[in-house]
């Protein structure tokens, strides 16, 4: 089947969160609500690209529902582990993440920094994955057979890995 909707991880995917923790500390913010500076400077480039290939976009991660508001204009859907009342890498994650993106889990692919949290779990849940290199887990090795990007910049050109 072809591949007809992209679904990002949020944290370290598509927001820089080692920076904005750095910022929020030295800001001495009391609330904590992530925004569109958040984000890491390739993330609104791709989903322009994958929009113009004609691709529905999605962003679901492990996080709280608030934070759900400042993806709304950029993607088709958004989901969150408080909403959902499940977190990754725990298969019914996946099964809302089909659910809102309406097709089949093998016309999804799910992008995402973590092997263990984010790709292994997608692909048991049946969807495609691709893993993306920064972060935290970025000196972790990707298993043989994980399709790797080093920035979002790379996705488009590696869709047809999937």
């Amino acid at each position: 089947m072809a591949l007809s909707v992209v679904v990002f991880d949020v944290g370290e995917t598509l927001v820089d969160e080692a920076a904005t923790y750095r910022r929020w500390d030295l800001e001495g913010a009391t609330t904590f609500v992530f925004a569109d500076r958040d984000l890491h400077t390739d993330a609104l480039p791709c989903l322009a690209a994958l929009r113009m290939r004609g691709l529905r976009l999605g962003a679901a991660g492990n996080m709280y529902a608030h934070h759900e508001e400042f993806l709304r204009p950029h993607v088709d859907f958004v989901g969150s582990s408080e909403r959902w009342g499940v977190e990754k890498p725990d298969a019914g994650f996946f099964v809302h993440v089909v659910k809102e993106a309406g097709v089949p889990a093998e016309e999804i692919l799910y992008v995402g920094d973590r092997v263990d949290n984010d790709v292994v779990p997608a692909r048991a849940a049946g969807l495609r994955a691709i893993r993306i290199r920064r972060g935290a887990h970025a000196r972790i090795e990707s298993p043989e057979g994980i399709v790797t990007i080093g920035s979002l910049s790379e996705l488009p050109e590696a869709l047809g890995s999937v």
